[in-house]
């Protein structure tokens, strides 16, 4: 997204925004991401000034034209002129996504009941509804509204954005016999989706992953490789132009092995991001990561150790140290993986967003105990 908004033409919009990034890592973020309900990266809102209101909401990336009708969703439910009683509950759905993803889906079906065929914002209203129905993990409707929706839809962003949502529904699902009916619809579409150009490259990750769970489901590794060969093959032909897209590319193929897949395939490829980009510890995180896959314990300890090293943030440090005692505890270092975990606890407690901070700290006691059990 910075690469987008750093060639982005946005003067136009002089005037009307201030624009405004924070850092999840810092402590004094903590407030304001708590109160807007801010617990993905990246999250945009649009908040009107004197009310302190969000007018607009966007989980994830965006391309350009997405951005500018975002940008103009927000102004305009600030003004309110000539708002109709759906962009007034597609604006309150917005308001309510990330805080409260089951009261937004409410307000986004709502909107679609209200408005009429015609409605410009209709397909936005679609695939935030089925966005609202995963965040609030209704899986079933999720995954049948978006195989609904997404049939009739324009092969834009919208389009990608839908099938993202409710194949991850589906597989969530999975194997309840309304998954297997939605599957057989869904997935042609989500295929379809990986043949357009017009598919972002988050999305194109997402459906990529998405069907590699399902192959596996299916118990067909054979399927599971196909899928994650090809989205190496994409992965591998770009020519990043900056550190986060760099970035962004060598989550994906951490995600593509996570699923299934050989570790040696990508660690050539981090490493050299790694060297590259020496400041980024999430290089380093992601190294160690797939050194533990390859069971090689003592090397993703030192990739832990240089990320470390890399000033991370309390998210950052929680989550090397948490990495490094895995490795430790599968080399058989137990007492080393204890005392790397009580680092890691004391970290999470620095952890800016109550979601993450819970999160990290309930994963960590977990991980403590389990250690202790296995002394016993």
């Amino acid at each position: 997204m910075r690469a987008m908004l750093a060639k982005a033409d946005l003067a136009r919009y002089a005037g009307q925004f201030v624009w405004l990034e924070l850092n999840y890592d810092k402590p004094e973020n903590r407030a304001v991401l708590t109160k807007y309900g801010a617990n993905a990266t990246p999250t945009f809102f649009v908040i009107d000034p004197a009310k302190e209101q969000v007018t607009a909401t966007q989980i994830g990336a965006m391309s350009l034209p997405e951005l500018e009708q975002f940008l103009q969703r927000g102004a305009a439910g600030i003004s309110q002129n000539g708002q109709t009683s759906a962009d007034a509950a597609l604006r309150r759905g917005d308001a309510l996504l990330a805080p409260h993803p089951a009261q937004a889906a409410a307000e986004y079906e709502q909107a679609l009941r209200l408005a009429p065929p015609s409605w410009p914002r209709r397909e936005l209203a679609e695939a935030s509804y089925a966005t609202a129905l995963e965040n609030s993990r209704q899986w079933q409707k999720c995954a049948e509204t978006a195989t609904e929706e997404a049939a009739h839809m324009r092969r834009d962003s919208m389009f990608g954005r839908t099938l993202v949502a409710g194949m991850w529904c589906m597989d969530q699902g999975d194997p309840e016999p309304w998954s297997k009916t939605v599957a057989f619809k869904l997935e042609p579409l989500a295929r379809e989706a990986l043949r357009l150009a017009s598919t972002e490259r988050d999305h194109r990750d997402e459906l990529y992953r998405t069907l590699m769970y399902l192959a596996l489901a299916r118990n067909n590794k054979s399927a599971a490789a196909d899928w994650g060969d090809r989205w190496l093959k994409e992965l591998d032909a770009i020519r990043p132009s900056n550190d986060e897209e760099r970035s962004a590319v060598d989550i994906a193929r951490v995600e593509n092995i996570q699923v299934y897949g050989d570790p040696q395939r990508v660690l050539p490829a981090l490493l050299a991001s790694e060297r590259a980009m020496p400041n980024n510890y999430n290089a380093s995180l992601r190294v160690a990561q797939m050194e533990i896959a390859a069971q090689k314990y003592d090397h993703a300890v030192a990739a832990c150790e240089r990320g470390l090293k890399r000033a991370p943030g309390a998210s950052g440090r929680s989550w090397l140290l948490q990495t490094k005692a895995e490795a430790l505890k599968n080399a058989g270092r137990s007492a080393a993986a204890r005392q790397a975990l009580e680092q890691a606890l004391e970290a999470a407690q620095s952890i800016s967003t109550e979601t993450g901070r819970d999160a990290n700290i309930n994963k960590i006691k977990q991980q403590l105990a389990e250690l202790s059990a296995a002394r016993q």
